[in-house]
């Protein structure tokens, strides 16, 4: 007989079918609102989790991607890179792929021990690089370096179907002490110029406005680790001798997607560590230029997915880096659930009012429903 079902279904039960309904919206969406999806091209690497793998290693000869113990006081772990110095060996890098063409926070920590010998010959520690279409080889587009007892930054562009460089100095080098970069890259393109901010343990230390990329091949993707250009076999063995192998630290990589033009909270520049910003010509549509410049491709050994171990170190040292490129986000997500959270208890609470004055007074149209049946 269908009448008590009808009656279940009275106008007089949807105040507790609505206040049912909201709470269940409440705990359904609260939760989803706290967690929202990871941002595109956003990947961190703390070397702290068993379960962790290292990404796609480029190796060169005989080098090494270790992980193990942070030296300089730092706790957990961190990845210790290397290049011995034996006529073959050249890079150790840790390489980052499948990035867009757009905009980036680039963050990550370093450390060079006390017995590192400055030469005059670069090391690039990190690198944002090109895959050109026709595989031929080209400088990387951006690159950090030392470069005898000093940081730089050296950025090219092409012009004219030659390869453009700008040399960025970042200050003195520190040794046995753990640095903590930030670079925020908006990639240029034909027509629109681009931007780099970097900083060193929350200083600004330069930057660079204009022409950052080749405009042509695959979006620049992110290497850090040790690269001696100069090491390869084909410069022969004299810029070797007298050299000690390569040896440093690297730890907290993240890569989050960012706004064009972003820029770090930071604080003022320090003394000697400025860099004035460099400016690249002003760009203009035109026919994809022929690259030159010295070769600074060569083929990658896949090392690859070894594990990493040890537990989440404690303290706030070890996770400033991953921090510092996460933090940006946080007062957005905080607004979104602050907003829903607020809007459904608003909801419930009128269900809860609505339902208690229907209790309270009856309802005239279920009593007429009553008496026609």
């Amino acid at each position: 007989m269908p009448v008590p079902h009808v009656m279940a279904l009275s106008p007089a039960g949807r105040p507790a079918r609505l206040l049912i309904a909201c709470t269940t919206v409440l705990l359904i969406v609260g939760p989803t609102a706290a967690s929202p999806a990871a941002a595109a091209d956003s990947v961190s690497y703390d070397f702290e989790s068993p379960s962790q793998k290292l990404p796609f290693m480029a190796i060169n000869g005989f080098g090494r991607v270790l992980v193990g113990p942070a030296p300089g006081g730092r706790p957990g772990q961190a990845a210790r890179v290397n290049i011995p110095n034996d006529g073959r060996s050249f890079k150790s890098e840790l390489v980052i792929k499948d990035l867009d063409a757009g905009s980036h926070r680039f963050s990550f920590a370093n450390y060079l021990p006390g017995d590192w010998q400055e030469r005059d010959l670069d090391t690039i520690v990190a690198q944002w690089f090109s895959t050109q279409d026709d595989g031929g080889g080209i400088k990387p587009v951006v690159a950090l370096s030392i470069h005898g007892g000093d940081w730089q930054l050296k950025v090219h562009w092409m012009s004219n179907g030659e390869v453009q460089e700008s040399v960025i100095p970042l200050g003195a080098a520190r040794l046995s002490h753990w640095n903590r970069w930030t670079f925020d890259i908006t990639w240029s393109s034909a027509g629109r110029p681009g931007s780099i901010a970097v900083t060193r343990d929350g200083v600004a230390v330069g930057s660079h406005e204009g022409a950052n990329n080749y405009h042509r091949g695959a979006p620049p993707h992110f290497r850090v680790g040790a690269y001696r250009p100069n090491w390869r076999p084909e410069k022969g063995p004299s810029k070797r001798v007298g050299a000690s192998e390569a040896v440093l630290f690297v730890d907290d990589i993240a890569i989050t997607s960012t706004t064009a033009g972003a820029r770090p909270d930071v604080r003022p520049t320090a003394p000697g560590g400025a860099a004035s910003p460099s400016e690249s010509p002003a760009l203009s549509p035109g026919p994809t230029p022929t690259p030159t410049g010295s070769p600074s491709t060569s083929s990658s050994a896949l090392a690859g997915g070894a594990p990493v171990g040890g537990a989440a170190a404690p303290g706030a040292t070890a996770h400033e880096a991953r921090t510092d490129a996460t933090a940006h986000g946080s007062a957005g997500r905080i607004g979104v659930v602050g907003g829903v959270l607020g809007g459904g208890a608003a909801l419930v609470g009128g269900a809860f009012v609505l339902l208690r004055r229907r209790s309270a007074t009856g309802s005239p149209r279920r009593g007429r429903r009553r008496s026609r049946i």
